[in-house]
């Protein structure tokens, strides 16, 4: 079951701004999350929930009702530890045909190695899974100046 949105999304300055400072690096990585829960946690899997063709609202990014690829996945160890979404308009994948199914590709591997790719703000709000709070954050991207998003909810405290 994927963690709901507690709070509206906020633009992140500094950690007074996040639910729990503690989180604070993670929420301002720049680098693979998948590389760092691997250092720094346990093995992780990339565990897809489901990725289509949709209509979706992206209220940060001033599109409403825009057709793309909507991907949900699951960042495992012993147990899920980051939920994530990313949305891609067509304009996006016109730019990037790959950003049109990922499938079990880390998106990671894209943001952090092609040179179009250049990250924008970052947002913050809280989400609750299982009577638990945990941070997540909402990063803009763009592609060749088409802009896209990226939330990450961490799936643990600390």
């Amino acid at each position: 079951m994927a963690p709901k949105q507690q709070t509206n999304w906020q633009l992140y300055k500094n950690q007074e701004d996040l639910i729990n400072p503690a989180m604070t690096s993670w929420v301002e990585e720049n680098n693979s999350l998948m590389k760092r829960l691997n250092d720094e946690k346990q093995p992780i899997v990339l565990r897809v929930v489901s990725e289509e063709m949709c209509h979706h609202t992206e209220t940060e990014l001033n599109q409403e009702n825009i057709e793309g690829n909507l991907r949900k996945i699951f960042l495992t160890g012993s147990t899920d530890i980051v939920f994530a979404e990313s949305f891609f308009s067509k304009a996006v994948i016109e730019k990037f045909k790959k950003f049109g199914k990922l499938e079990n590709e880390p998106l990671g591997k894209f943001l952090f190695s092609d040179t179009n790719i250049k990250k924008h703000e970052t947002y913050v709000a809280s989400y609750l899974l299982d009577n638990e709070n945990y941070q997540g954050r909402k990063c803009i991207y763009s592609y060749a100046g088409s802009k896209f998003s990226v939330i990450e909810v961490f799936l643990f405290n600390d």
